[in-house]
This record gives C-alpha cells, structure tokens and sequence, in this order.
C-alpha cells in the first residue's frame, strides 16, 4: 500500500494547483492498480478507512457531486471542498472537519509510525501490524513469516568507527533491506541494530529464500565511512504463521530464538524455528527419499539418499556429499506402506563421517503441514505398535 500512498501524494503535489489534472492523475493510478487505491485516497484525504466497494462508490459520487457543484456555483470546485461538503453533508462521515496542510499532516504521520533515524517503521507501528497480520491470515487462511534480523557485532562497529559509522550502517543496511523487500512486506526497527520484517502470504520456504537473499546483500553491500571500508555481516532467524505458532507474542519469541541459535552456530546465518526434537521418538526408517539444496542459484538438483532413522520432528540419512552444516533442503520421503509421499523442509544440524565418501546428516523438519504431519505420524505409531507386539 505505501507504493500506492506515494503515488498519490505525489499526485497532490504535483497538481495542487489544478484539480483536473489532479483527478486525471488520480485515475490513472487507479489504473495502474485497481480498486485497491480508492481506500487509500480517502486515507491520505480524510483519514477515513473505507472498505474497497464503499471507497470506489464514494469516490465516483464526489466526482459527480463536484461536477454539479461547479455547474450550479459557475466555478470549478476544489476536489477537497466537495469531499468535504460531501462526507458532511451527504454521507455525514465526517463529524467536525478540521483543515491542516497535507505536508504537515503527513509528517505527523510519518513521526508516529517511522524511526528517524532508518526510514524503516517503528516497534509500535509493527506490533499493531503483527496482530492485524495474524488476524487476517487467520481470516483467509494464509500463511505469513517474521524474519528477525541482528547485525553482528555492531558493538565493535561503534567501538572501532565511532558512534556516527554506526548510525551510518544502520542507515545504510536499513535502506538495502527496504530496497529488497516488496512493498506489503513491513520492515521495521525492532530495537538497537535489530530489524524485524514482517512477511505476509509467505511460506517457511520462501521466507528463508528471501532472508538468505538478505544476508548475502548484506556481506557483500560496500560500506566506507570517512574513508574505511566497514566489512558487516547479519544474522537471522525466522517463524512462521501457523506453522510454528499462531500467536503474534509468540512468533515473535520463536524468530527471535532462531535468531539466537544462528548466532551462537556462529553468526551470518539464517535459522528457522523449530521445535526441540529430543521429545520425540525415533524409528528405523530405511528408504530412499530425494532431497534439494535451497539455494539462492537454484541450480542444485535433485540427489537421491538413502535414509535411517525418523521422528516427528527430523531424520538421519547417508549420504556421499558433505552438505552444509545449516543448510536447508526439501525433502521428498515416500511412505510405501500407505502409498503415500511428502514433501518437507528441513535445516541440516548434524555431519558426521563415516569414511570412504559417506556422510551421516542429520536433518530437523522446518515446514510440516497438517496433511504431512499425519502421515508422518502415522507411520511412527505403525512402527512403535509393530515392535511392541
């Protein structure tokens, strides 16, 4: 919506002057992005929220209503003064209407929901969002992520470069990560050097896709202050909605201990939420399961494995490549015994050699839907009922 709001603004103060060529302008962006943009002009106009129908309804009425008032007056009506006379007269929206500068009105706006300092929102604008977010996922049964981020050791920034380097990076990373972002996702200043972003319709996969996009734009964004290059990595983790949890409190709490576990398997990384496996119960489990590195390239392919064990919550499996450790792949494991295949997302926690080219990896699930998580767990009570006869 911000790209949007812009167009409109922009609009504002491009034709402040012409109210024609305004409403020209104004079409055209509805043009360009459909009924979506009525609710949004009667934002930045009236601070009204509207519904989509009753915004495009009332949008075309004003522009009626303007029409008919110039033609009974002799004059061209402002485009403001017939909103206002209509939503106080006709749809009685407005109760005591107030007159302020746009400009002025917008940079209030700004100051209450945008950091200074970054550009990027601030934490009460995201919470808000966060628990409109949920809400609305919960509502058209969509998925979202939060992606938690933290710069590493921006201490040693502060301490090396000064504090002004520091404010610097931050505004420089900031505006990277804006750049990378698209405009419904909501990136915001968590605290200190740390960023959180807001992920709507957006599945584990894509999310970890997007968040190590991120990371590598980060390592590799030419930093110089007074002269010295100022090298700086970030580290993330991420949870999503409803896999992981469907409270906002807690999405929060389970990137931001992803977070934690991708500092402490030693920083530039990004690591998903997952749950502690060592609840869970292990099976053997010999099959052959299809596994895919995701990678930024995409250029990985798909390489059988043959696996060994599995739980509700991960699997082991040899392999003749050393994978990464952290690395995350897709899994396709079959499950012959119910004719039936899942597809899962999975981040590597354990390498171990075991000589001659072999490799035992260990795997902890990420993404598990409803669906495969039953027959995962079917399997499991088939095998525990089998060896407890």
């Amino acid at each position: 919506m911000n790209v949007i709001r812009n167009k409109i603004l922009q609009c504002l103060y491009n034709y402040s002057n012409n109210d024609e060529e305004l409403i020209n302008e104004l079409e055209g962006v509805i043009t360009e992005f459909g009924s979506r943009t009525f609710p949004v002009i009667f934002h930045v106009l009236t601070h009204l929220d509207l519904e989509e129908e009753e915004a495009e309804r009332s949008w075309r009425d004003i522009c009626q209503h303007r029409r008919e008032m110039s033609s009974n007056l002799g004059h061209n009506v402002n485009l403001r003064t017939s909103i206002c006379d209509y939503f106080c007269s006709i749809h009685k929206s407005l109760k005591n209407p107030k007159v302020v500068e746009i400009h002025i009105f917008e940079d209030t706006i700004n100051t209450a929901k945008y950091d200074r300092l970054t550009g990027l929102y601030n934490r009460s604008y995201f919470d808000e969002s966060l628990i409109s977010e949920v809400a609305r996922a919960k509502r058209y049964d969509t998925e979202l992520s939060v992606l938690f981020l933290d710069i590493d050791d921006f201490k040693n920034v502060n301490d090396s470069y000064g504090h002004l380097a520091g404010d610097f990076v931050l505004k420089d990373v900031s505006q990277a990560i804006i750049d990378e972002i698209r405009s419904e996702d909501i990136a915001c200043r968590y605290g200190g050097e740390e960023i959180v972003i807001l992920l709507p319709e957006t599945k584990k996969t894509t999310g970890l896709i997007l968040a190590e996009r991120i990371r590598e734009l980060i390592e590799k964004l030419p930093l110089k202050f007074d002269g010295k290059n100022i090298p700086l990595t970030i580290s993330g983790g991420l949870a999503n909605f409803p896999i992981d949890s469907s409270d906002p409190t807690e999405l929060i709490k389970y990137a931001d201990q992803a977070l934690f576990k991708a500092k402490a398997a030693g920083k530039n990384n990004i690591q998903a939420f997952s749950p502690n496996k060592r609840r869970y119960v292990r099976v053997d489990f010999s099959s052959e399961i299809l596994i895919k590195e995701i990678r930024l390239d995409e250029s990985t392919g798909i390489i059988p494995v043959h696996a060994k064990n599995l739980s509700l919550t991960g699997i082991l499996f040899a392999s003749t490549d050393p994978l990464p450790l952290g690395g995350k792949i897709q899994m396709q494991i079959p499950f012959d015994d119910f004719n039936a295949t899942v597809l899962l997302l999975g981040t590597i926690v354990r390498i171990e050699f075991l000589g001659t080219s072999r490799y035992e990896i260990g795997v902890s699930f990420l993404e598990m839907g409803h669906t495969s998580k039953n027959e995962v767990s079917r399997y499991l009570l088939n095998k525990l009922g089998q060896q407890l006869k």
